[in-house]
Protein backbone atom coordinates (compact mmCIF):
# COMPACT_ATOMS: atom_id res chain seq x y z
CA UNK A 1 0.00 0.00 0.00
CA UNK A 2 3.25 2.06 -0.09
CA UNK A 3 3.32 2.71 -3.42
CA UNK A 4 -0.42 4.03 -3.06
CA UNK A 5 0.42 5.89 -0.16
CA UNK A 6 3.73 7.44 -1.94
CA UNK A 7 2.27 7.56 -5.51
CA UNK A 8 -1.42 7.45 -5.34
CA UNK A 9 -3.50 9.08 -7.98
CA UNK A 10 -7.74 9.45 -7.56
CA UNK A 11 -9.45 6.75 -9.92
CA UNK A 12 -12.57 6.73 -8.02
CA UNK A 13 -14.70 7.55 -11.18
CA UNK A 14 -13.43 4.90 -13.22
CA UNK A 15 -12.76 1.99 -10.69
CA UNK A 16 -15.74 2.69 -8.48
CA UNK A 17 -18.68 0.39 -9.59
CA UNK A 18 -15.52 -2.60 -10.13
CA UNK A 19 -14.14 -2.33 -6.64
CA UNK A 20 -17.60 -1.64 -4.88
CA UNK A 21 -18.78 -4.77 -6.23
CA UNK A 22 -15.26 -6.97 -5.32
CA UNK A 23 -15.16 -5.46 -2.71
CA UNK A 24 -18.86 -4.39 -1.27
CA UNK A 25 -16.20 -0.87 -0.33
CA UNK A 26 -18.74 2.37 -1.15
CA UNK A 27 -15.67 5.35 -1.11
CA UNK A 28 -13.07 6.87 -2.71
CA UNK A 29 -10.44 4.92 -4.59
CA UNK A 30 -6.45 5.30 -5.52
CA UNK A 31 -3.94 3.50 -7.24
CA UNK A 32 -0.72 4.15 -7.84
CA UNK A 33 0.52 6.81 -10.37
CA UNK A 34 2.77 3.89 -12.53
CA UNK A 35 4.88 6.87 -14.44
CA UNK A 36 5.55 8.69 -11.15
CA UNK A 37 6.67 5.74 -9.33
CA UNK A 38 9.16 4.59 -12.70
CA UNK A 39 11.00 7.90 -11.62
CA UNK A 40 11.93 6.20 -8.52
CA UNK A 41 12.10 2.58 -9.20
CA UNK A 42 13.33 0.29 -12.16
CA UNK A 43 10.07 -2.10 -11.90
CA UNK A 44 7.87 -3.50 -8.89
CA UNK A 45 7.27 -7.33 -8.24
CA UNK A 46 3.86 -8.44 -6.80
CA UNK A 47 4.77 -12.07 -5.78
CA UNK A 48 2.77 -14.99 -5.43
CA UNK A 49 2.15 -15.43 -1.71
CA UNK A 50 1.42 -11.50 -1.94
CA UNK A 51 -1.36 -12.09 -4.64
CA UNK A 52 -2.82 -14.88 -3.36
CA UNK A 53 -3.52 -13.28 0.26
CA UNK A 54 -4.57 -10.28 -1.17
CA UNK A 55 -6.16 -10.50 -4.57
CA UNK A 56 -9.53 -9.87 -3.99
CA UNK A 57 -9.26 -7.39 -0.52
CA UNK A 58 -10.21 -3.85 -0.05
CA UNK A 59 -6.80 -2.58 1.20
CA UNK A 60 -7.03 0.76 3.17
CA UNK A 61 -4.71 3.39 2.08
CA UNK A 62 -5.22 6.33 4.64
CA UNK A 63 -8.57 7.73 6.05
CA UNK A 64 -10.10 8.35 2.89
CA UNK A 65 -9.17 6.15 0.19
CA UNK A 66 -8.41 2.39 -0.49
CA UNK A 67 -7.19 0.08 -3.54
CA UNK A 68 -7.41 -3.28 -4.36
CA UNK A 69 -4.36 -5.67 -6.17
CA UNK A 70 -6.41 -5.63 -9.87
CA UNK A 71 -4.73 -6.42 -13.10
CA UNK A 72 -1.34 -8.11 -11.91
CA UNK A 73 -0.08 -11.69 -12.83
CA UNK A 74 1.31 -13.00 -9.54
CA UNK A 75 5.36 -13.80 -9.36
CA UNK A 76 5.99 -11.47 -12.49
CA UNK A 77 7.87 -8.34 -12.66
CA UNK A 78 6.68 -4.99 -14.39
CA UNK A 79 9.44 -3.30 -15.58
CA UNK A 80 10.31 0.53 -16.35
CA UNK A 81 13.36 0.99 -18.06
CA UNK A 82 15.35 -1.19 -20.41
CA UNK A 83 18.71 -0.09 -18.22
CA UNK A 84 18.84 -1.62 -14.42
CA UNK A 85 20.16 1.40 -12.32
CA UNK A 86 22.69 0.09 -9.30
CA UNK A 87 23.19 1.84 -6.38
CA UNK A 88 25.81 -0.61 -5.13
CA UNK A 89 26.66 -4.18 -5.50
CA UNK A 90 24.09 -7.06 -5.63
CA UNK A 91 23.82 -9.12 -2.83
CA UNK A 92 24.11 -12.62 -3.49
CA UNK A 93 22.02 -15.30 -1.45
CA UNK A 94 22.23 -19.22 -0.94
CA UNK A 95 19.36 -21.16 -0.20
CA UNK A 96 19.88 -23.40 2.75
CA UNK A 97 17.46 -26.41 2.22
CA UNK A 98 15.16 -25.32 -1.07
CA UNK A 99 13.26 -28.80 -0.63
CA UNK A 100 11.95 -28.04 3.49
CA UNK A 101 9.17 -25.89 4.08
CA UNK A 102 11.26 -23.76 6.44
CA UNK A 103 13.84 -22.81 3.97
CA UNK A 104 16.93 -20.86 4.99
CA UNK A 105 18.29 -18.62 3.29
CA UNK A 106 22.04 -17.05 3.94
CA UNK A 107 23.52 -14.12 2.37
CA UNK A 108 26.94 -14.78 0.98
CA UNK A 109 30.00 -12.89 2.12
CA UNK A 110 31.48 -10.38 -0.59
CA UNK A 111 35.13 -10.43 0.64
Amino acid sequence: MQLCRDYGIEVTAHKRHDWYRTTGRDGAWVMPDWFAVSKDYDGVHLSIAGYLALAGECLVVDENFASVIAGWDPGKTYWFTDELRFYAEPDIWNCLDAYNEDCRWERISKN
